[in-house]
């Protein structure tokens, strides 16, 4: 309640104008000018209609010539990558104009087919890990991606200015370049490995990074057992990862344990321990440790680059089953894979 003032004798109280229709209607009408000179330059509706028009024509226009010039751009990329090899290939006498780069180069790969690197198939990998459970052995089953092979390419494949432009990324998976403790701990960790996934994407610092690093180190191709780097994925699509986990004992480890683990145990699986949180890549050793105390059959890791060293040592201490899980944590726990 607003409380009046008590009003002075012999002086009468002001009041105040009413505010006429016609003032009021100036103030709330949206096309009010204060100035009577503006209603000479203001624009009809139909002028900033026009303008609006010629705005979002300019932005069509430009947006076509993006696309324009991305295409131009794709098709000589495309060409440089493969016809123009043909091209250069090829005797100046003969033309294959029958044949599509496809059909060419799937000839060619035919005919290396002995050099090829065969890959374990899921159920292959699934196999080893219940019969190395059951047989009471060791298996580590690391991955390598471009951050694992970048990692290990420091100073010895590429300078470390290279790798650190190239893997920005690193630092937030576990490793600040430059680190060459890392990078040999992580070739005896691949040397050590039981399985290892490498990519099968010819994409630069994935399978195309694989050889020159592999050969920098005398790593041979062919004197170990070899997966897909997206070996975690393919358990799951394939319907290989519920038959692994079922009536086991399974000790999760990684930023993403404790989630993963409710997640699971709503499945029905048995949660041995969680090991969490992982800083790092040099962070191994102590999750090692820390690891060794739980009684378990198998382990799953999600800790980035630090879980290829992880997964390696704790299966060889240990003489348990250790599998390098990724982010397929990440994907069970928002639904996004079926288990």
């Amino acid at each position: 309640m607003r409380l009046r003032t008590p009003r002075k004798k012999g002086k009468p109280r002001k009041r105040k104008k009413p505010i006429s229709r016609k003032r009021r209607s100036i103030h709330t009408s949206p096309a009010f000018i204060r100035n009577p000179e503006e209603l000479v330059e203001a624009k009809p509706l139909e002028a900033v209609f026009d303008a609006e028009s010629e705005g979002s024509k300019a932005e069509t226009e430009q947006h076509a010539g993006y696309m324009e010039g991305y295409e131009k751009g794709y098709q000589e990329g495309r060409y440089a990558g493969g016809e123009e090899i043909i091209d250069q290939l090829l005797p100046p006498n003969i033309i294959f104009p029958d044949l599509s780069l496809k059909q060419i180069i799937a000839t060619g790969i035919s005919m290396h087919m002995e050099q090829a690197i065969p890959l374990m198939l899921p159920e292959q990998v699934r196999d080893a890990i219940l019969h190395a459970m059951e047989e009471k052995q060791p298996l580590s089953i690391v991955r390598l991606g471009d951050g694992e092979l970048l990692t290990m390419a420091q100073e010895i494949v590429m300078p470390v200015d290279q790798v650190r432009r190239e893997g920005k990324f690193l630092e937030y998976a576990g490793v600040k370049v430059p680190d060459l403790e890392i990078r040999n701990r992580l070739v005896e960790a691949v040397t050590g490995a039981d399985i290892v996934g490498i990519p099968r994407t010819r994409m630069p610092n994935y399978q195309l990074l694989v050889s020159p690093v592999f050969q920098a180190y005398g790593l041979l191709l062919r004197e170990k057992q070899w997966t897909d780097s997206l070996i975690n994925y393919s358990l799951c699509t394939a319907g290989c990862l519920l038959p692994i986990l079922q009536n086991r004992r399974v000790l999760l480890i990684g930023n993403m344990a404790e989630p993963l683990s409710t997640v699971l145990a709503q499945r029905g699986i048995s949660i041995a321990g969680v090991v969490a949180p992982v800083n790092g890549a040099r962070d191994a050793a102590r999750i090692v440790a820390a690891a060794r105390l739980y009684d378990f059959d198998l382990a799953l890791v999600s800790a980035g680059i630090a879980a290829v060293l992880i997964t390696e040592e704790l299966a060889r201490v240990t003489g348990k089953v250790a599998v390098d899980f990724g982010h397929l944590a990440n994907a069970l726990i928002k639904g996004e894979a079926p288990l």
